[in-house]
C-alpha cells in the first residue's frame, strides 16, 4: 500500500470538504464572537464615557485629579516596592473585614 491509501483508511482524519466545512463553521464562530466583542466594547466604552462626562459637569476638580491619580499610577509613578506594601496592608484590611463580618454573622454590621 502506498502512503496516500494508508491516510484515507484512518478513521480519525476527514475528507477535504468535512474539513474545510469546519473550517469555515469555526471561523463563522470566530467572527460572530469577535463582533459580539467589539459590541461590548463600544457599549462599555459609551458608559464610561457617560459617567465621565457627567462626574466632569458634576465636579470638575476632583474628577481631573483622579484622572491625573489614575495616569500616574498607570505610567509607572509609584515606585514597585510602595505599591507592594499599599497592596499588602489593603489586602490585610480587606481580609480582617472579611473575617469580621463573617465571625459577627451576616445583617449584623
Amino acid at each position: 500500500m502506498n502512503g496516500s491509501a494508508q491516510v484515507n483508511q484512518d478513521p480519525t482524519r476527514r475528507n477535504g470538504r468535512g474539513a474545510v466545512r469546519d473550517l469555515l463553521e469555526q471561523s463563522e464562530r470566530v467572527r460572530d464572537d469577535l463582533r459580539a466583542v467589539v459590541e461590548a466594547a463600544t457599549r462599555l466604552t459609551r458608559g464610561w464615557q457617560g459617567l465621565v462626562r457627567d462626574r466632569m459637569e458634576r465636579r470638575p476638580y476632583a474628577t481631573l485629579a483622579a484622572a491625573a491619580g489614575v495616569g500616574y499610577v498607570l505610567g509607572g509613578g509609584v515606585p514597585t516596592t510602595l505599591l507592594r506594601v499599599l497592596v499588602g496592608v489593603g489586602g490585610r484590611i480587606a481580609v480582617e473585614r472579611l473575617m469580621a463580618e463573617v465571625v459577627s454573622g451576616p445583617g449584623t454590621g
